[in-house]
């Protein structure tokens, strides 16, 4: 397989007091919004206790992030998303974008694979912007 292209890091870990202080992945592909790019990820503290999370790219230019989620949008609640393999543990895999409605795919516990339901304006409206 061919490479074509460069990497970018788009984003990284955040404060040593943040939910995503320890771990950051990428979930599925972008989802594109009149105000950018939204990216849900999923992190981890210094516990191992992964949430998912969101932050918001430049259309034009995606390796500019201009805001993020302070405080996670899921968080581990579920018994199933608590307990198994490696507890305390929610990453998303996939999504479905309906309207204001977006379907999140997402494993729980490196056990079961989960969906739950967000609003993609609710999610808009808790970002961080920075400065």
């Amino acid at each position: 397989m061919a490479f074509i292209g460069a990497n970018t890091n788009v984003s990284s870990k955040s404060g040593l007091k943040h939910w995503d202080s320890a771990r950051v992945g990428a979930g599925a592909a972008p989802i594109k919004t009149a105000a950018g790019w939204l990216e849900i990820y999923h992190g981890a503290n210094g516990k191992r206790q992964y949430c998912l999370g969101a932050f918001l790219m430049d259309l034009n230019d995606p390796s500019k992030v201009l805001a993020r989620t302070e405080e996670p949008i899921m968080v581990t609640t579920a018994d199933y998303e608590l307990h198994g393999f490696f507890g305390e543990v929610v990453f998303t895999n996939g999504h479905i974008v309906n309207g204001d409605e977006l379907t999140i795919y997402y494993g729980a516990a490196d056990e079961f694979v989960c969906g739950a339901k967000f609003s993609l304006k609710e999610i808009l409206e808790v970002l961080a912007f920075y400065h």
